[in-house]
Formats: C-alpha cells, sequence, structure tokens
C-alpha cells in the first residue's frame, strides 16, 4: 500500500474516503489536496508528498483557508438563477492545478486540487480564443 492509499483509508468519513479514492484512481493528473469543510472548520484528508514537501503547515494551513473561503463564496442556491437548480461544483483551472469545490449545503462540502497536466475543456477554449500560456 502506496502513502495515498494509506492516507485515503485513513479518511473517517465513508463516503468522502469513497470520493478521494475514485478521484485517486480515475483522474489523470495528480491529486494534489483534498479537505472537507463546515463552516470555517476544516478537516485535510489528503495531501500529496509534494504538496508537503513545498509548502510548511502555516503556509498549508494559509493555502487551505484561502480555498475554503473560495468554496464558502459559491452557495449550492443561488436565488438569481434559481432554475438552474443547485450547484453541483464550481471548478476553477489555474495554470498548474484544477481546484473543484462541491458544495452538500449552504456551509459544508468538499475541495479537491488536482495537478494541471492536460485539460481538453481549457485547452481547446484557450486554442479557439488564441490565448497564449
Amino acid at each position: 500500500m502506496d502513502e495515498a492509499d494509506e492516507a485515503i483509508e485513513a479518511v473517517e468519513d465513508g463516503k468522502l474516503r469513497g470520493l478521494v479514492a475514485e478521484l485517486h484512481e480515475n483522474v489523470d493528473a495528480s491529486l494534489r489536496l483534498a479537505f472537507r469543510y463546515e463552516g470555517e472548520d476544516y478537516d485535510v484528508v489528503h495531501v500529496s508528498d509534494e504538496v508537503d514537501a513545498q509548502y510548511t503547515d502555516d503556509e498549508l494551513r494559509e493555502r487551505v483557508k484561502t480555498l475554503l473561503m473560495k468554496a464558502l463564496g459559491d452557495p449550492p442556491r443561488e436565488q438569481a438563477l434559481y432554475d438552474f437548480g443547485e450547484l453541483q461544483s464550481t471548478v476553477r483551472f489555474f495554470d498548474e492545478v484544477i481546484v473543484a469545490a462541491f458544495p452538500d449545503e449552504e456551509w459544508t462540502g468538499i475541495v479537491v486540487v488536482f495537478d494541471r497536466e492536460q485539460s481538453p475543456l481549457v485547452d481547446t477554449t484557450l486554442d479557439y480564443l488564441q490565448v497564449d500560456d
């Protein structure tokens, strides 16, 4: 069992453990970080070795808090867009990573961060718009 498998097995929430395992198994890019949030509280359930080496504990805490605030800014229900239904996910594409937030309720959800090696949706859009990297 490698470190990622051990980290996944350590996740107490069975549904969250299943999600992290599924993402780790089926996404081409490396899973860098995953955490569950409830209000301003959070529980980091996966940190890759690369991320662990890249950030001090304080830096990682600040990074998670920033991602948490972004996730809280996207509530699952928005009055102006009520006819669209509930928000299932917000995905942010950066040069180096993809950040996906999955809200459960008004103040709870899950955030996952992947390496961005290739993203057909983003790459096609950037090519079409002729945006330079």
